[in-house]
Formats: structure tokens, sequence, C-alpha cells
């Protein structure tokens, strides 16, 4: 025991004077070992201080609390990450999903078509008489060569010819004829044309130049 402790006044069991704590008669009282119970008290303090100090500790007893602070923290963390994943998933799949077609209406069919009124067949007179003139053919058209001694040749022998109509080939102008009796008794400018045949026949020189062409 430390001298401070020993020094220490305490009062006496017997009369309550404050005597030293080592003291083995009260000088007041006459009572043997007045500090008695406070010594016993002191003395089981220290017991227990000292069993308690050379009381081995429980392993891990301090570190436990850290250890479960950290466990609990990283179980959140984990819980948290799920938390967050499974959002990220629904949020894809919801925004990834097809949209979903509207529900076909049907429709009725529309009513046929009525056959348009048809307007009442004419006359043939008047058909007849609603169509326009129709022009006359080449060859009916009258020449503009016949009785001409100054006409220009278009073509020229040895020039070969083919109809415009079907581009068929007509045939070499052999010669020109100036002033040629046709077998009407009119007299004009004439082609003297010979087919792939070996055939040769005048044409009015008017009307082999509109129906005729180079070849």
């Amino acid at each position: 025991m430390r001298d401070g402790e020993r020094n220490r006044l305490v009062a006496c069991r017997g009369c309550g004077n404050r005597v030293p704590r080592e003291a083995r008669r009260c000088p007041a009282c006459g009572m043997r070992a007045p500090t008695r119970a406070e010594a016993d008290a002191a003395a089981t303090a220290a017991d227990r201080r000292e069993e308690d100090a050379t009381k081995p500790r429980a392993a891990g007893g301090e570190s436990r609390r850290p250890a479960v602070r950290k466990r609990r923290r990283a179980l959140g963390l984990v819980l948290g990450a799920l938390l967050v994943l499974t959002g990220a998933g629904v949020a894809a799949i919801y925004v990834t999903r097809p949209p979903v077609a509207p529900p076909l209406v049907h429709r009725p069919d529309p009513p046929p078509a009525e056959p348009a009124p048809q307007a009442p067949a004419e006359p043939a007179s008047q058909q007849a008489a609603a169509e326009p003139t129709r022009s006359l053919p080449e060859a009916s058209r009258p020449s503009r060569s016949r009785g001409k001694s100054d006409w220009l040749f278009f073509f020229k022998p040895g020039d070969w010819l083919a109809r415009m109509a079907d581009d068929a080939l007509l045939g070499v102008v052999i010669r020109v004829e100036k002033t040629y009796a046709f077998d009407d008794g009119s007299r004009g400018p004439a082609y003297v044309v010979q087919s792939m045949e070996g055939d040769e026949r005048v044409v009015d020189a008017d009307e082999l130049e509109r129906t005729a062409r180079l070849k």
C-alpha cells in the first residue's frame, strides 16, 4: 500500500473520530482497530482491481464492435447496389419494350359502286355528222407539180428511197422527167424509180417527195 493511502484519515468505527488509516487504537474512545471495516473495504476493492487487472480479456471484446459496424456498412452498400441495379434493369426493360399496337378496328366494307348511267346511242347519221372530216390520204391529194415545167426536183438519180409510213424500201431513182404525160392526159414532172425486183415505175414528183425519204 502506498504512503498516501496509509496516512489518509478515516472515521473511527466506535466514535467517528478521524484517525490515521493504520492506527491500532482510537485515542478518543480507545477502541482497537478503529479502521478495520474501512481497511477491509479498501482491501476488497484493491483485490477486485487486481483480479480485474490479472483476468485475461475476452479475445476480440473491444474490436468486435468495429467489425460489426463494418459488416453492417458493407451489407448496406450491397443492398443499395442491388436496389440500384434492379431499378436500372426494370427501366431498361420498360424503355426497350416494343409499343403495344392498338387493336384493329373492323370497318365495314364500302357499298359496291353503282354503274355509271350510259348515254343513249346516237343514230349512225348523227355520229357520222359529229365526226371531224378526216384528211385525204397522201396519194389522193391534188399534185402541186402537175403542169409545172420549172419544178425543182428534191431527189436525184442514184438516191435510194424508203416509204415514210413504214420505212419500207421503195427502190432507187433512175432518172427524172421534167415533162411526163400521165395516163389521165395531164403533164408534169415525175421520177422514174426502179424497185428491188427490177421493175420501173413513174411516180408524180410531188407525190413521191411527200411520201418518201432518203434511205
